[in-house]
């Protein structure tokens, strides 16, 4: 019982930092953040933001680093707890920030 008590401490822990590093991400990459909680594709986000494929993938690759996880579905995570905690998440068709 107590290493299942210290494994969901550590994921409490891990959720709290990833949540603190969102404050890393420049105003950009909060945009693209907040749309991969939402669930949108590399395509979608890149006809949203108005700029290419290549370029969302950049910013998902900058957000990975700065969160520390290891894929999008992760980042994706991340955003959408960040989202419910802070914010209100975001609706189909509507602007992003």
């Amino acid at each position: 019982m107590e290493g299942i008590r210290d494994a969901e401490t550590a994921d409490r822990e891990s959720w709290s930092e990833q949540r603190r590093r969102v404050g890393l991400l420049t105003d950009r990459e909060a945009q693209v953040f907040l749309l991969l909680g939402a669930g949108y594709s590399n395509r979608s986000i890149s006809g949203r933001l108005r700029v290419t494929e290549g370029t969302v993938k950049a910013h998902v690759a900058q957000i990975l680093g700065k969160l520390r996880v290891e894929s999008r579905l992760q980042a994706g995570l991340v955003s959408y707890a960040h989202q419910l905690f802070n914010e209100r998440p975001i609706a189909a068709g509507e602007a992003v920030r």
